[in-house]
């Protein structure tokens, strides 16, 4: 290294606390292809997330104090906590979101990564998921039916699908393949897909709308709780708007193949 020889003029030295332990901190941080990590989660922003120990990724909504995490919970992610769930009945891979969890199964799990990292995790309140989803009618946009391949609902892929090969649950709630099925909508997914396999919105945040059903911190008389956000099989507009709250026989202690959550980080 080489010094330039300069005036001795006399000069102040101010060493803000904390600063060189923060540059010890970012030297050791994996920085992820395409973006930057944020450990400081009160700075974090859309462009560099907070990005927690197990590769969570979360970004600010504004209007709250809250990170909210960019994905669903995944199965992978779920697996460390040693909890278990049943598995559904299509086929999942690690990064797909977890499904069969209760309300209060998920609680636990944010219980269990706050104490893990040593931060406030929770499930989202109603009032911040609807921030974070925004004031458009649906997740996509105002227009009907959605774009193709901007959610994971219940598309056209099904349309080859005999009645056999439906899963249970499927058939009771569709009422059949061909009364389920967007018109002229396609997703690429029979079933759950990985997540973030989808465009996020402009916070950020991927599958608000569609894929799976996510679990809210919100309460309803005799311990009902509500879930939002649409999964993949649902086709009923009513069902797939950004304000549709889902609350009829969901119990907290409901454990479906379309019900997942994702957690929140308190600032």
């Amino acid at each position: 290294m080489k010094f330039r020889q300069m005036s001795m003029q006399p000069f102040t030295l101010r060493i803000v606390p904390g600063l060189f332990l923060a540059a010890l901190l970012l030297t050791q941080c994996q920085v992820p292809t395409g973006g930057r990590v944020q450990p400081n989660s009160l700075a974090a922003t859309k462009e560099a997330p907070f990005v927690n120990s197990l590769g969570m990724k979360f970004v600010p909504v504004p209007g709250t104090q809250i990170l909210m995490c960019t994905t669903e919970t995944t199965v992978s992610q779920y697996r460390l906590s040693g909890g278990s769930v049943p598995p559904p009945e299509f086929p999942q891979d690690g990064n797909h979101p977890v499904v069969n969890v209760d309300w209060n199964q998920s609680k636990a799990w944010c219980d269990w990564l706050s104490q893990k990292e040593g931060r406030k995790y929770r499930l989202p309140t109603e009032s911040e998921w609807k921030k974070a989803i925004g004031s458009a009618k649906y997740p996509w946009g105002n227009s009907w039916p959605p774009p193709n391949y901007s959610g994971n609902y219940s598309g056209q892929e099904w349309r080859n699908c005999s009645e056999d090969d439906l899963p249970v649950f499927y058939k009771i709630w569709s009422g059949g393949v061909k009364m389920s099925l967007i018109g002229g909508f396609s997703d690429n997914h029979l079933y759950t897909a990985p997540v973030g396999s989808y465009a996020a919105n402009g916070l950020g945040i991927h599958d608000l709308g569609g894929n799976v059903w996510e679990w809210t911190m919100h309460w309803i008389p005799e311990s009902y709780e509500s879930r939002y956000g649409g999964s993949f099989t649902d086709f009923d507009r009513d069902y797939m708007t950004s304000a549709a709250r889902n609350v009829a026989a969901i119990h907290r202690t409901t454990k479906q193949d379309e019900i997942g959550f994702r957690c929140v980080l308190v600032r």
